[in-house]
């Protein structure tokens, strides 16, 4: 019997000496808990988790001609893009292109983005931005009209990732039903703070998977600014 009380002495003492170095070692820790996350150096930040789109980025002032890379979803595969950021203080844009698919033409009052396989004396598939002075409203009406004597079009509210609710009008050139439409326009009406932006995609129908989604991946980085630092 008392070699049994004895033993039980030594093992509750084993035990207290275990558990007062435990506590003893969590002391100088600084009692920090145990985490499956990597551990970052002091003053790093963990970058975000990308979707895949120039839209996920962190956001913060680019540069002019800065250039990146990115994911997009082109026909149902993830595929890399090259995108270079733009940036016209006097159309009051800010936006990214594809620089591996598009040459960039950059004038005082517009941004035009030819495809790197057109004529630059006739392209077929470009995007061109400009500003006009004019409100949404009456831009959307003169655009119209111009456009249904060559197009069919469709007159649509839509939302812009950086821009917000603007006007679109998707135009093909089906007019009367005569036809398959050979030529294609999206043209976006952009409200500004003095007036509206203009941004027309011009391609084929041929054309329209492959270019059409570079267009809206494209025009989904617009953000409106102020112009000429106003």
């Amino acid at each position: 019997m008392r070699k049994t009380v004895n033993k039980t002495k030594i093992s509750s003492a084993l035990t207290l000496i275990l558990l007062l170095t435990l506590l003893s070692g969590c002391g100088r820790s600084g009692n920090s808990a145990v985490t499956a996350e990597p551990v970052l150096p002091a003053g790093t930040i963990s970058p975000p988790a990308s979707s895949g789109s120039p839209e996920a980025e962190v956001k913060r002032e680019r540069q002019d001609g800065e250039r990146f890379e990115t994911v997009i979803l082109l026909e149902g595969t993830e595929e890399p893009v090259r995108y270079e950021h733009v940036r016209n203080d006097i159309i009051g844009i800010e936006m990214d292109y594809d620089y591996e698919s598009f040459v960039r033409h950059s004038e005082d009052g517009r941004e035009c983005f030819l495809s790197l396989y057109d004529d630059p004396q006739n392209p077929e598939n470009y995007l061109e931005v400009i500003y006009s002075p004019d409100p949404v409203d009456a831009v959307t009406a003169s655009v119209s009209e111009g456009l249904s004597k060559e197009y069919e079009i469709l007159t649509e509210s839509c939302l812009l990732d950086r821009a917000g609710s603007c006007i679109r009008i998707e135009a093909s050139g089906m007019k009367n039903n005569a036809g398959i439409p050979a030529r294609l326009q999206t043209v976006y009406i952009i409200p500004a703070a003095d007036g509206s932006l203009v941004a027309a995609a011009h391609y084929t129908l041929e054309s329209a998977e492959g270019f059409g989604r570079r267009f809206s991946y494209i025009m989904n980085t617009l953000s409106v600014i102020d112009r000429n630092g106003k």
